[in-house]
């Protein structure tokens, strides 16, 4: 059975091809000028919001790294700064860094500290601050829109899902990841970070239960409308 989403998406294009066509037709030009500037414009204005989250995120991490240490746990190289009390976090865009807090490395128990780790070291490998930014840029745009900030919110969630999956495959275990979760200070973190803490509590809970994950994967949103606006283009403009 087709899935919802891909059906939906097949869909738009066909209705964007169909819209091209005939307005082709009844102009006898190109009608893909205002879309193609529109989109560039939309794809712009995420790229600059994107750019203004990565240097945000480069001017955090300089402060944060002024008074910190260097540190490895359970293999995972970081800096260890007063500063963040009780959080973990990764930062940099480009060559991403984890980030602990001094009173979280000494609270939490040594099964905590490692899923913590394994958690922020698949955020590092597979540059989660970026997708954060892309992802927040967009939200930026859309805000007032409930139904797509939902469907954004739940890609960002799918991010630390995804991280955590990875940290049980690396021998964490679910109680541990959710325990960690819990006892840290999700105050200071950006919507990118918090969003569907409890969504990701229940779900560690219902894994150490046994009880599968019937979710599914959250597509790369962050990367389909510049994809869409390409794809539709030349679309078009081969219809024409």
């Amino acid at each position: 059975m087709t899935d919802p989403r891909i059906g939906g998406a097949i869909a738009m294009v066909l209705g964007v091809l169909g819209w091209c066509v005939a307005f082709g037709a009844l102009l006898g030009g190109d009608p893909m000028i205002a879309f193609e500037i529109g989109g560039a414009a939309l794809v712009l204005l995420w790229a600059v919001l994107v750019v203004r989250e990565v240097l945000e995120s480069r001017r955090v991490a300089a402060v944060l790294t002024i008074d910190s240490e260097p540190g490895v746990f359970f293999g995972v190289a970081c800096r260890v700064t007063p500063a963040l009390a009780m959080d973990a976090l990764v930062l940099g865009s480009l060559r991403p860094q984890v980030f602990v807090g001094a009173e979280l490395v000494v609270s939490l128990m040594d099964c905590e500290l490692e899923a913590v780790m394994f958690h922020e070291d698949h955020h590092r490998r597979t540059r989660a601050p970026l997708r954060a930014a892309a992802l927040g840029a967009w939200l930026r745009i859309t805000g007032r829109s409930n139904h797509l900030r939902t469907v954004l919110l739940g890609r960002l969630t799918a991010l630390e899902t995804l991280a955590d999956a990875d940290a049980i495959r690396r021998g964490s275990t679910p109680r541990s990841l959710a325990a960690a979760l819990l006892k840290g200070d999700l105050s200071i973190h950006p919507v990118a970070f918090t969003y569907g803490t409890q969504l990701r509590v229940e779900r560690l809970l219902e894994h150490a239960s046994g009880i599968p994950d019937r979710s599914r994967p959250a597509p790369p949103y962050e990367w389909l409308p510049i994809a869409f606006v390409a794809i539709t283009s030349l679309i078009c403009h081969a219809s024409l």
